[in-house]
């Protein structure tokens, strides 16, 4: 599972205009000339911003501790002024905080804690209160600018920093949540100290440079791109629908002949953006077509296909026109563009087709060929097909081949999954086939009915008369012939039969979901708990990723135990 957190950026650049760096920013404080330039500058410019103050016109008390309702005044004024956020209508009458009364004789920190409460930007403690007079440690500062910038970007510092490395010596003396917070602060280089000292309250000075310099992440400059995919270029005669349209954060047009993507973009987004479209439509012969295409940007910022066209040559095997082996072989182009070319055979199981085509130019294939169990009768077929911009194999036939669409994949139990969850409102067809290999673009012609199929592969289709002394190597078919793959169980007996335990998640799951990789299926229970259903042998080590309803992500591995199986916490990164 690729998880994505939708956030719409360019509706973010929309809102936000990026605050201008003040290059030579200055304050009357006279006690801060002892810090470096930098520190200085960054003092500078967020009173330039109007947001932090001095305690006194002259005066900024740079190694005071900083109060958590200083905190909350600076982010607030920070999301106003910036125009990312609004100050709640209700922010006089209603109490956001258990110890800040409406009533407060403190207006600029009652107005401003209804901000960063609003906006998920400030929480407070665990009982409901702000407690503004305390004091705020190194790692819950670290907890507030992630969030800070999760709610003014869409994306967090941990999201942003999740491809760069840190030197944090220390992090394991922090609480976990704030662990991959400092990580990231010191990764993006907000920090720049190897011993972070999380448990350590957070001086005025510290603060001040630390929200300055995260404030590049929180409201950068963006880069509009725009890019503009084409039906027939792509090898479609027509698009009809983009079908992860709501699990992308990019804005999609399409129409019939083309599809405009956009977005905006920060420069942090050229290390980190990972999206795709997921596109459906009919091929060049009218049938139904689909592609997943990847996107990247370039040192521009500029959205780019991120493919490179795959130039070898395919095999088709002669099993799928219902031969044992090809004997002659006469390809021409259907535009007459080339002289036909004619190969002679001598049993030779596939076919390679060569692609040294033009992009989408279709090609005549005719195939003789000889079926043994008919006495060795010669038979002649013909196809077309063409080589797509990816390199891919189209065939001239309306069945489909899903073997590279991600979306599917089999288990060795002969089960065919689909976006995670098992297909059942299909009748497959097992059939024996020599190889694993050779299928990843074939399918059966349209005039080839499931008995003829049936019938030359000498078997009834079903997976409990598969007879595996004749071949360990599984095709997988369904009654409109579309082929889902080949399963290699030549190590094994037969089909891996189905076994199912169950599992003890340590949360509720009323409103969450539930994800399992790996051979299992699972199941919410009414008694709480998950009902795991093995198809095939990779059980132990399985990841099985909850998504609670606020959209927060836990992963955990199956494990076996002298009891049984149970869930064990694991790391997320490990499966970046």
């Amino acid at each position: 599972m690729k998880s994505r957190l939708f956030f719409t950026t360019c509706a973010v650049a929309a809102i936000i205009a990026p605050i201008p760096t003040v290059e030579a920013a200055t304050t009357n404080f006279t006690d801060i000339q002892s810090y470096s330039l930098e520190t200085q500058q960054h003092i500078a410019n967020l009173v330039e911003k109007q947001i932090i103050n001095g305690v006194t016109p002259t005066t900024f008390a740079p190694k005071e501790e900083i109060t958590r309702g200083q905190v909350v005044k600076m982010l607030g004024r920070f999301l106003v002024n910036s125009g990312i956020a609004t100050v709640p209508n209700d922010w006089e009458t209603t109490q956001y905080f258990i110890d800040i009364s409406p009533q407060a004789k403190d207006r600029e920190l009652l107005k401003y804690a209804a901000v960063v409460k609003s906006t998920g930007v400030f929480n407070g403690k665990l009982d409901g209160s702000l407690d503004s007079a305390g004091t705020i440690s190194r790692e819950n500062m670290a907890l507030v600018l992630d969030r800070a910038t999760q709610a003014m970007r869409g994306k967090s510092l941990v999201d942003i920093a999740i491809f760069s490395e840190d030197n944090v010596v220390d992090l394991f003396d922090a609480k976990e949540e704030a662990q991959e917070a400092i990580r990231a602060l010191n990764a993006l280089g907000i920090s720049n100290v190897t011993e972070f000292n999380p448990k350590g309250n957070v001086q005025r000075v510290h603060f001040a440079t630390f929200l300055s310099k995260a404030m590049q992440y929180m409201a950068p400059d963006y880069t509009e791109s725009t890019i503009t995919l084409n039906a027939s270029e792509l090898g479609f005669s027509s698009f009809s629908e983009v079908t992860n349209l709501n699990e992308t954060s990019l804005n999609i047009n399409f129409s019939t002949t083309e599809i405009t993507i956009s977005g905006d973009f920060a420069p942090d987004d050229f290390d980190t953006f990972f999206e795709w479209v997921d596109l459906k439509g009919k091929d060049l012969f009218g049938n139904e077509h689909f592609v997943s295409i990847d996107l990247q940007l370039n040192e521009k910022l500029q959205l780019e296909v991120a493919i490179e066209k795959n130039t070898i040559s395919e095999n088709l095997p002669a099993q799928a026109l219902l031969m044992d082996s090809f004997t002659k072989a006469t390809l021409k182009s259907i535009s007459g563009s080339r002289e036909p070319v004619t190969q002679d055979f001598v049993n030779r199981s596939v076919y390679s087709v060569s692609k040294n085509t033009n992009t989408n130019e279709i090609m005549e294939l005719t195939l003789t060929g000889v079926v043994q169990n008919t006495g060795s009768k010669t038979v002649t077929d013909t196809i077309q097909y063409y080589i797509d911009f990816a390199g891919n194999i189209v065939l001239n036939q309306s069945a489909q081949n899903f073997t590279l669409d991600y979306r599917y994949y089999n288990t060795v139990s002969g089960d065919i999954f689909f976006n995670d969850e098992v297909i059942k409102d299909r009748t497959f067809y097992y059939l024996p086939v020599p190889s694993y290999t050779y299928w990843d673009f074939a399918t059966f012609q349209n005039d080839a009915t499931i008995d003829e199929i049936l019938a030359f592969y000498q078997t009834d289709g079903t997976k409990k008369n598969f007879d595996f002394t004749k071949s360990k190597y599984v095709l997988i078919i369904d009654e409109n012939k579309n082929v889902y793959g080949t399963l290699d169980l030549s190590e094994y007996d037969g089909f891996f039969e189905k076994y199912t335990f169950e599992l003890q998640p340590p949360m509720d799951l009323t409103n969450s979901e539930i994800y399992g990789f790996g051979d299992v299926i699972l199941e919410k229970q009414s008694n709480g708990k998950i009902l795991a259903t093995a198809v095939g042998f990779d059980v132990v080590n399985s990841l099985i990723v909850i998504v609670d309803e606020d959209g927060s992500e836990y992963y955990y591995e199956i494990q076996q135990t002298s009891n049984g199986y149970k869930l064990v916490e694991v790391d997320e990164e490990f499966y970046y």
